[in-house]
């Protein structure tokens, strides 16, 4: 998202709390959500440009594709949020309807290393979304797991309100509507996993608590696949 505006870039990353974050944008300027295209936060129909989400550009392409020059690049704030690579992999595997076609350790050891390779600017390393040749190009990052204080921070860096961030995109995680409506969508462009729909067990934990769907193994592989965000961002299993 770039608000220019408030001078200041956002970095979108999938399942950190990041159209919440757009939404506070959109309300101080009183904008609906069919309003956003000047942000950048609409689907992407030239692939040569970014991902198929605008919303979930890296801070280098902001540069790379031109949407803004060197000049506003270095002198915006750029911000963004993580969140424990652990819990995240969890939040993927429900997101997309993956809990309804394979257990957790099937996604974890088959699905998730594909679509990190094939969809990384969704299911990618955060670590990504901010770092060039090893430099963070950030001004701040802060954590899911804070989300509430540390929006506080950018807050007071770009002299705007410091209310409480609105809750958004919860309701795919939860099952219902919305979610029904993201797994059809996914399964009408692959078809193919009809086969693994009918005749394999899905998510057999069912739980909140994202530490209840791993074993040991499963930490150490999910730690191997995101060692970046790991490192970079002070994560632990913990």
């Amino acid at each position: 998202m770039v608000f220019h505006k408030y001078k200041t870039i956002f970095v979108h990353i999938p399942k950190a709390a990041g159209q919440s974050v757009e939404a506070y944008f959109l309300g101080l300027e009183d904008l609906s959500w069919s309003e956003r295209l000047p942000l950048l936060l609409t689907p992407n129909d030239e692939p040569s440009i970014g991902p198929p989400r605008l919303a979930h550009l890296q801070l280098q392409e902001y540069l790379h594709n031109h949407y803004v020059s060197e000049e506003l690049f270095d002198k915006y704030y750029k911000f963004g949020f993580v969140r424990n690579p652990w819990s995240r992999a969890v939040s993927f595997y429900k997101f997309h309807g993956h809990h309804h076609l394979m257990n957790f350790e099937r996604f974890v050891d088959k699905a998730l290393p594909k679509l990190i390779k094939t969809e990384g600017w969704f299911y990618g390393p955060q670590y990504d979304f901010f770092y060039r040749d090893g430099v963070n190009q950030a001004d701040f990052i802060g954590k899911f797991e804070s989300l509430q204080d540390d929006f506080k921070t950018v807050c007071a860096a770009l002299d705007i309100p410091a209310t409480g961030l609105p809750h958004r995109n919860k309701s795919a995680e939860k099952g219902g509507l919305t979610g029904l409506k993201k797994f059809g969508n996914r399964f009408l462009h692959r078809p193919q996993t009809l086969p693994a729909l009918l005749f394999r067990k899905g998510d057999t934990v069912k739980s909140k608590d994202f530490k209840e769907y791993y074993t040991p193994e499963l930490v150490s592989k999910v730690q191997a696949l995101y060692a970046k965000d790991v490192e970079a961002f002070g994560y632990s299993f913990e």
